[in-house]
């Protein structure tokens, strides 16, 4: 029995999510992991002095909720309870293990949201996405412009404090 060939547009699509996300390979500048390498808790909490400004560590809770959030639409599991924080989960606690602890957590959300990117069709793309108007392949594609635009904020929020990049 023979495996049947992968879609190219899928195919193309999981490499721009890799490269979007994985360290080292940004799309056109950095990545997502490029972004938030070397960070201290510290560093990754850190706020503007504007009103609902967010700090690098939201953020980064902020995409791996979403990744969760579309993983789970993917595999027909009920969809995330955002009320509570409407998307965006508070840090809890300032300490250089709990933000360790959400890096990994972002890193095992992508994971789980790649796995379900692998079983992708391109016929998919097309079907309706799950409580919503728009179709699956238009909140995937949100995905990857989502993490390139968070990662734009990081950016910024790693310049606000003199950081550069590694």
């Amino acid at each position: 029995m023979s495996k049947k060939k992968k879609d190219p547009h899928i195919l193309w699509l999981i490499k721009s999510m890799h490269m979007a996300y994985d360290e080292g390979k940004g799309l056109w500048a950095h990545s997502l992991l490029d972004a938030i390498k070397g960070l201290s808790a510290e560093q990754a909490a850190w706020k503007p002095r504007k009103k609902d400004a967010r700090s690098v560590w939201e953020i980064v809770n902020h995409v791996a909720f979403w990744k969760d959030a579309m993983a789970r639409s993917l595999e027909k599991k009920p969809w995330l309870d955002a009320s509570k924080h409407k998307g965006w989960p508070p840090v809890e606690e300032i300490s250089e293990a709990a933000w360790a602890e959400s890096v990994e957590h972002l890193k095992s959300r992508h994971r789980a949201f790649m796995r379900c990117m692998g079983k992708l069709s391109i016929e998919n793309l097309d079907k309706p996405s799950p409580k919503e108007k728009r179709k699956l392949g238009e909140h995937i594609y949100g995905v990857l412009a989502h993490d390139c635009y968070h990662t734009g904020q990081i950016l910024i929020l790693r310049q606000l404090q003199g950081i550069g990049l590694e």
